[in-house]
């Protein structure tokens, strides 16, 4: 493997206190109840759009865009820096460097506040690039993967993407590219599995070991909607 693509909020960060927070100011703006923490959970990962329509059946355009504003004003002044690295991410992304890997950021997340939180955290002198979602938060992860395999160059059976969610996995698979489930994430192995993916990896570490340390190994050449086993 030479090309490596990350999702962001639960693989690479943990965003949940600030998305919360900010999801709770949106749903406020459409009209929804307030959801407790646990039901909350269950949407991270998830389009903005996606979130208000399932918390509000048959919501219109107008609504969805004033709920995705209101989001966004608590996401920008607080939300945005409630963002912490997970361990051993840091010492992936370096020795992906120092391998002469490149890395991606591949996000849902609108591209401009993942441009930010990568600066924030330090990201940018590890990544190859970034490609978010427009402000909208209607692109795919099919989508965002299609635009990131275009940007790189790089060849989709020798790209592996890690994420925490079954759109990670979709949006791969589509692509031809291998995805590696994030079980420190937000989502389930089952949800993963469920999504077709059949490699995984407990921590950032461990997907360090068996990954990054191996890409100099000959790359399993899938099809796409097709997964092989290393």
């Amino acid at each position: 493997m030479a090309n490596f693509f990350f999702d962001l909020d639960g693989t690479l960060t943990d965003s949940r206190e600030g998305l919360f927070s900010a999801f709770r100011a949106g749903l406020a703006a459409i009209g929804a109840p307030r959801l407790p923490d646990l039901a909350l959970q269950e949407f991270l990962g998830t389009p903005l759009p996606q979130i208000f329509a399932a918390v509000s059946p048959g919501i219109g355009p107008a609504p969805i865009a004033g709920g995705i504003a209101a989001f966004r004003r608590a996401y920008e002044a607080d939300g945005i820096f409630q963002n912490t690295l997970y361990p051993g991410v840091e010492p992936m992304l370096d020795m992906l460097r120092q391998r002469g890997h490149s890395a991606w950021l591949v996000t849902s997340k609108p591209e401009p506040h993942a441009r930010r939180v990568a600066a924030l955290l330090g990201l940018e002198t590890y990544l190859s690039g970034i490609v978010g979602a427009g402000l909208d938060e209607t692109d795919t992860k099919t989508d965002l993967v299609a635009r990131a395999l275009d940007l790189s160059a790089a060849d989709p059976a020798g790209t592996v993407m890690l994420g925490d969610r079954s759109y990670d996995v979709i949006g791969a698979r589509e692509n031809g590219v291998r995805p590696v489930g994030a079980l420190w994430g937000y989502g389930s192995k089952a949800e993963l599995r469920a999504a077709g993916c059949e490699l995984f990896a407990a921590s950032a570490q461990e997907f360090t070991d068996t990954y990054v340390l191996a890409a100099t190994r000959v790359p399993v050449t899938i099809q796409a909607h097709q997964v092989s086993r290393c």
